[in-house]
Formats: C-alpha cells, sequence, structure tokens
C-alpha cells in the first residue's frame, strides 16, 4: 500500500509540474499573441552560432500576394480549415515512425512550425512533439490565422542565418518581399522544407518537382481568396 501511495504522489507531482511548465509557454503565447514578435529562440541560437544573421520582419500585408498563397500550398494546404493540427497527418507518422519503424514527416502544420521556431528548441523527441501540438492548440485558440502566418514566415528560416520572407527577398533577388514575382514566390516557398540543401544546392530534380505541385495547388478554388480571408 505504501508502494502504491507513493508513485501515486510521484505522478501527482510529475503532472503538476508538466503543468507548471508548460504553463509558461502558455502564457507567452498568449502574450505574443498582441506584442510584437521581434525574435525567436530558434534565430537566437543560430545568432549564437554564427555570430550574424540576416532578419527583418515584415508585415503580412508588406508580402507580395504570390507569397502568402506559395506558402501555404507549400507548408499546409489546409491552413485555413484546421485548428493548429492534421490529425490524420500526424497519425500517419506515428504509424510509419514507431510501429513500422520507418522514418517519415511529423505532418507539421504552419503552426505548430511556428510554434517550435519560436519557443521550443529543434530537438526531436516524442515529447518535444507533444508539447509543440499542445502549444499549437493554445496558439489556435488566441491567434488570428493572419498572426500565425505573418510570424511564421517572419522567422522561417530561408538558408544558413537567413530569416524571414523580407530577408530571403533581398538576399537571393535583391528586392522587397511587396516585390516578389510568382516565380521569385514559388521557388523560396518551394525551398522551406530544406532551406540550407537547396541554398547550396540549387535547382534539383526534387525541387523541380516540389515547384509543379506548389503551383498546382495555388490553382485550387480555396487560393482564390485566401489573401483577403487572412487579412
Amino acid at each position: 500500500m505504501r508502494i502504491k501511495r507513493l508513485l501515486k504522489l510521484f505522478f501527482i507531482a510529475l503532472a503538476a509540474a508538466f503543468v507548471l511548465f508548460e504553463g509558461y509557454y502558455v502564457g507567452q503565447v498568449v502574450w505574443y499573441s498582441i506584442a510584437p514578435v521581434k525574435t525567436s529562440a530558434y534565430i537566437e541560437s543560430e545568432r549564437d552560432r554564427l555570430g550574424r544573421i540576416q532578419f527583418k520582419p515584415v508585415l503580412l500585408k508588406n508580402v507580395a500576394n504570390d507569397m502568402v498563397k506559395a506558402t501555404v500550398a507549400a507548408e499546409d494546404v489546409r491552413f485555413l480549415e484546421h485548428f493548429g493540427i492534421e490529425w490524420s497527418a500526424t497519425g500517419e507518422a506515428f504509424v510509419s515512425n514507431v510501429i513500422e519503424g520507418e522514418r517519415a514527416p511529423g505532418g507539421s502544420t504552419i503552426t505548430q512550425q511556428t510554434v517550435k521556431n519560436l519557443f521550443l528548441t529543434h530537438e526531436k523527441s516524442y515529447l518535444r512533439k507533444i508539447q509543440e501540438m499542445f502549444l499549437a492548440l493554445v496558439m489556435e485558440a488566441t491567434w488570428s490565422k493572419g498572426r500565425i502566418l505573418q510570424t511564421y514566415l517572419n522567422i522561417a528560416e530561408f538558408g544558413e542565418g537567413i530569416f524571414g520572407v523580407e530577408a530571403a527577398a533581398r538576399h537571393y533577388y535583391g528586392i522587397s518581399a511587396r516585390n516578389l514575382s510568382h516565380w521569385q514566390s514559388v521557388w523560396l516557398a518551394a525551398i522551406l522544407s530544406n532551406p540550407r540543401y537547396y541554398e547550396a544546392h540549387g535547382s534539383t530534380q526534387w525541387l523541380r518537382h516540389r515547384i509543379d505541385v506548389i503551383e498546382g495547388s495555388m490553382k485550387e478554388p480555396q487560393f482564390v481568396s485566401i489573401n483577403n480571408r487572412m487579412r
């Protein structure tokens, strides 16, 4: 009986510690629903590693419409429909990784990626993934879709030391994000999945295929008014 009681107390204490720990991050998510996002945990870790980075936040209204569409088409085609998590994609990844023993993408939505880049580490663990999913639900409940996408575009990595669409537009094309052409927008969105690789290797067969997929998705009916639905 004593052992059972001690185990019960242990798990209660463990649960309480988890709630207190997550309470800090919940507070951060809620705070940044109104406060300006000036940096992120990942950006600061890369600044420490590299010494210097390229980073210039921009409002969503100052990003080319095609860049907004291409980003959603590339990273999270159902961004406006889900509530932060794509359960089917997450389930498929879990089956592949755990049950079948194969490595597969985690099915992370734009909201989950924003949470990870803004607050968490890039450690690959199931605990970190659960934390990411929990905070994504909090973010969806307290942020607008437009704010989530704006933050994602401002802190996403587009190459080593290159953070945000404004810095990327200036680095690769010498122009502002508002002036990106259709092709430039699609290319930047396409490299988001592995920016350092594409920065080093340029165009590849897989990248060209990815560009074709993105352009095909952008022609779907839901993308016609996507900018107005978020601004």
